[in-house]
């Protein structure tokens, strides 16, 4: 099966288990955000009620309690919900309740250490009433489904029937998505195996009823496979001379092996680090190129199996380490073969250079007079 074929058939399974789970009719059934008025003194005014609120609350101080607090949030959500700040103020509506909120709550913890238990309770029931207050004029509909929800959850039946739902709803999902999990553990046992017939039916129907949480654990191993490596493959890049170098297959093949095993970071660090590799190169560049250099050897990769025979007996020299002189036996002709076939993609060159250009001048290492100067000789001896 054709690699292209296979990420075809990952790509369509993914659309219908999208589908299955509802995500895009949850998608479309969204309502549409009203984009704020774009009004003439650019939010001037708007700007200036806020920051009234805000001295407000400074300059009550301790008496800026539960009635002043709710009826503030009161005025800012009925005119948000209105649709009435401008574009320019609504970004600072945010900013200004959570200031609003924090002075009041600064008021609130002073009343419960400096009051008596029941004085305490007094304010704390001001505080309810207030809240009570600012829900049914700023949204009052949510009174009517809190009474609604109570008179729900209060029926005998109600946590029974909600547990009938949910099993009902999860056997759906597990049946609907049955033949997509076939698909898909199918198409991984061939890029495992390379063939479609199976050796052993009644493991793989064990895996199929318990497919969700094979596909789960296999995706979770997978991530965790993929982000290892990465890793590796960066801190392996930053202790290169040349960032660009690219890793050989070999040294490929050894960091998957190692991602793969239990192996710390901080153990495969130190095991740069006895074979004599430090640091030359910061964090963030190291990322970016190595994570160029990974895409590159694989479009080339890729490249490599429709060229000629002569261009594969090249790709042996490919596989050698970067810093290692050409085999010998090969002719003058493959080697400039070889020369014009590395740079494929002038969009890879270009990246490359614009992060050559951008990005390392910034590293410590190239900065002129940093790590080249002497240490001070000393005036006595």
């Amino acid at each position: 099966m054709n690699r292209i074929v296979r990420i075809t058939l990952k790509v369509i399974l993914a659309i219908i288990f999208l589908q299955n789970i509802g995500f895009f009719s949850f998608i479309s059934r969204m309502p549409a955000e009203k984009q704020a008025p774009k009004k003439a003194d650019q939010g001037k005014e708007d700007n200036q009620y806020l920051n009234g609120k805000i001295k407000n609350a400074e300059s009550l101080g301790d008496n800026y309690g539960p009635e002043a607090y709710f009826a503030d949030l009161t005025e800012i959500k009925l005119k948000t919900k209105n649709n009435d700040f401008d574009r320019y103020a609504v970004i600072n509506v945010s900013y200004t309740t959570n200031l609003l909120l924090s002075k009041f709550h600064i008021n609130v913890i002073s009343h419960r250490k400096l009051c008596s238990p029941k004085e305490y309770d007094k304010y704390m029931e001001r505080l309810r009433v207030a809240q009570q207050k600012c829900i049914a004029i700023s949204d009052p509909e949510m009174q009517k489904r809190d009474l609604e929800f109570k008179i729900e959850t209060s029926r005998p039946t109600y946590w029974r029937d909600a547990s009938i739902s949910i099993l009902s709803w999860l056997l759906r999902f597990y049946l609907k998505n049955l033949p997509l999990a076939l698909v898909l553990l199918w198409i991984w046992w061939y890029e495992d195996k390379n063939k479609f017939s199976i050796n052993n039916p009644l493991s793989f129907i064990i895996c199929l009823i318990l497919y969700p949480i094979i596909i789960i654990r296999t995706w979770t191993l997978k991530t965790r496979e993929v982000a290892r490596i990465f890793t590796m493959s960066v801190d392996y890049q930053r202790r290169q001379t040349d960032i660009f170098s690219l890793i050989s297959d070999n040294e490929l093949a050894d960091i998957k092996r190692l991602a793969k095993s239990n192996l710390k970071i901080s153990e495969y660090q130190n095991y740069l680090r006895n074979r004599g590799m430090s640091y030359r190169h910061a964090l963030i560049p190291a990322m970016i190129a190595t994570f160029i250099l990974l895409i590159m050897s694989q479009s080339i990769g890729a490249e490599v199996k429709h060229q000629s025979d002569t261009f594969t007996k090249c790709q042996i020299s490919i596989k050698a380490p970067p810093d290692l002189k050409p085999l010998h036996g090969f002719s003058q002709s493959e080697h400039i073969s070889f020369a014009a076939a590395l740079p494929s993609k002038q969009e890879i060159v270009f990246i490359m250079i614009l992060v050559w250009r951008l990005v390392l001048p910034l590293v410590s290492k190239r900065c002129p007079g940093f790590t080249t100067n002497p240490d001070p000789i000393p005036l006595f001896v």
